[in-house]
């Protein structure tokens, strides 16, 4: 009969496991992105329906076709700013999740490369001679 697996963290001994360590890594950055991706989207939805009842309620104060093309044309200059501004946040996000995420994971790579020794500089590689052809 196998023992009861224990909640208790003391009571248990963690195994060496970079492979584990590296997925469990990747989850939690994974979860972190989805949670700030999530509260980004939010806000932009919590915005823009704000914005079309707003609209909505300018519609119903409109009494010609003027003051609608007109009322249109502004809630359309405002939906292109809204996305556009949306579209850079989401940029900055993505950016700010992706560096903040992958700085830890450099020590994974430079433990190895600092293991393999010092970089040496390049050398120049020599340019082949050309043969000059005489003209005929």
């Amino acid at each position: 009969m196998q023992d009861p697996i224990c909640a208790d963290a003391v009571s248990q001994s963690r195994l060496f496991n970079p492979l584990l360590d590296f997925v469990v890594a990747g989850a939690e950055a994974q979860l972190k992105a989805w949670q700030a991706f999530q509260v980004e989207g939010t806000r932009f939805v919590a915005k823009r329906m704000s914005a079309n009842l707003e609209h909505l309620r300018a519609l119903g104060h409109c009494s010609e076709a003027q003051s609608i093309g007109e009322c249109q044309g502004a809630w359309l200059h405002d939906v292109q700013k809204d996305y556009a501004e949306e579209w850079s946040r989401i940029v900055a996000t993505t950016f700010a999740i992706g560096f903040a995420d992958l700085a830890p994971t450099g020590g994974l790579f430079g433990l190895r490369a600092a293991q393999a020794g010092p970089e040496t500089e390049p050398q120049p590689q020599p340019q082949p001679q050309r043969k000059l052809q005489a003209a005929a």
